[in-house]
């Protein structure tokens, strides 16, 4: 059967050419010879995972022997079609055939990481309420069993739904030699996985992610206050833009990647920003089964991709939240300042900020918008909710307890 090319069999084609019909000139003609002719048909194709054009099997100017293994578009293909197609009577240039080679690619445009996640078939045994447990030797607790669903079902949820609001990561404690990212290269696969990344938030680190659907952040008890808010806004983006190299325009990349954290604690506290300590999950390892990761992999995603469908929730609910803050607490940094100021809100409806600035020894004229940052930061993680007094001509700041907040400003914080 003759191989259908717009519209025209390629034996139509080939008898065209042989009467000087076909114009050996025109941008559309090599673009049928590199999708049709019998010895280039199906060998391009564009891997929308990893945003790159590969070949699917031998190209005729490769003299290699042996078994096939699909590969990216390298530099040297590009003089190696043009030389082809000169041979074949075709006269294209190097520098206008990569966007010819594109566009036939994108005629066979697939997705890797979606192939896999639909072609899954859960057996229906319900593993992911207590997987941790089972294959990371991690207590077995509410809060283990919310946030390692979660992780999972947000993972499908970016495989997807490209670019999808996944602000959160988990992050794994446990001694060097615990096999934390085995363990999680085991989870994604190899093909998914990377440990490494330039520095987070850099054009590098956009382009390095593509084609990642798995990545670990490592040695995040080394990180300073600074460098735990970087993670957090690069957790909160949604899309990366950027030009990728020789590429003519900005591309925006929805994100398909979701981060790890791996951690070898050593005692100290690690989460030093009390602001959006939400984003981290954190989970102490036990003995870890890779073994049994490897062997379960596909049932886990299999069972994550059935609850995405069954549009369970893939971020922490209410009444879950306050177990993740528990945890996020014992990892937490403490202001000094906190032992200072907890002592003089005992018993209080309201206090203003100039009585906790006095009690912490700092006078009305030399407090300045540092002082009043750091205290509204210790006041809302206590969970008091910032306001206004504008009795007597004046507006004060005050903070509401929230045990009492419907109840109004008390008198004796002024």
């Amino acid at each position: 059967m003759p191989v259908r090319c717009g519209g025209r069999s390629w034996a139509c084609i080939e008898a065209g050419r042989a009467k000087g019909r076909i114009k050996p000139g025109v941008t559309r003609n090599w673009a049928l010879f590199l999708e049709h002719h019998p010895d280039l048909a199906g060998i391009f194709a564009f891997d929308a995972f990893k945003m790159r054009v590969v070949l699917m099997r031998r190209p005729p100017w490769d003299p290699a022997r042996g078994n096939w293994r699909e590969r990216a578009l390298q530099d040297r293909d590009y003089s190696e079609a043009v030389m082809w197609l000169e041979g074949n009577d075709m006269t294209p240039k190097v520098a206008t055939i990569a966007p010819v080679i594109q566009t036939v690619a994108e005629h066979a445009r697939f997705d890797r990481l979606t192939d896999y996640l639909e072609g899954l078939a859960w057996d229906r045994r319900p593993r992911l309420h207590n997987w941790l447990t089972y294959y990371m030797g991690i207590e077995d607790t509410p809060y283990a069993r919310t946030v390692g669903m979660r992780w999972l079902i947000s993972s499908v949820a970016r495989g997807l739904q490209p670019g999808c609001k996944v602000d959160t990561m988990p992050i794994l404690e446990g001694p060097q030699g615990a096999r934390k990212s085995t363990a999680v290269r085991m989870l994604c696969g190899d093909d998914f996985f990377t440990d490494e990344l330039s520095d987070i938030g850099s054009k590098d680190a956009m382009m390095e992610m593509q084609g990642i659907w798995g990545l670990e952040v490592a040695e995040m008890h080394r990180f300073n206050a600074s460098e735990t808010s970087a993670v957090k806004k690069f957790l909160r983006r949604q899309t990366d833009r950027f030009r990728p190299p020789y590429g003519r325009s900005v591309i925006e990349a929805p994100r398909r990647v979701c981060l790890c954290g791996t951690i070898n604690p050593d005692g100290n506290p690690y989460l030093k920003d009390t602001t959006g300590g939400r984003s981290f999950w954190p989970l102490t390892v036990g003995r870890i089964d890779i073994e049994a990761i490897g062997a379960d992999r596909d049932q886990l995603w299999a069972e994550a991709v059935a609850l995405y469908k069954a549009k369970t929730p893939w971020w922490v609910q209410e009444d879950e939240q306050q177990a993740v803050v528990a945890e996020q607490e014992k990892r937490t940094d403490v202001d000094v300042w906190v032992e200072v100021i907890v002592p003089t809100l005992k018993g209080r409806r309201s206090v203003a900020q100039l009585d906790i600035l006095k009690s912490l020894g700092i006078s009305a004229k030399d407090a300045d918008w540092r002082h009043a940052g750091r205290i509204g930061r210790i006041m809302k993680k206590l969970g008091w909710t910032a306001s206004r007094d504008r009795r007597g001509g004046e507006d004060k700041v005050v903070f509401l307890n929230p045990i009492f907040e419907e109840g109004g400003v008390d008198e004796e914080g002024f």
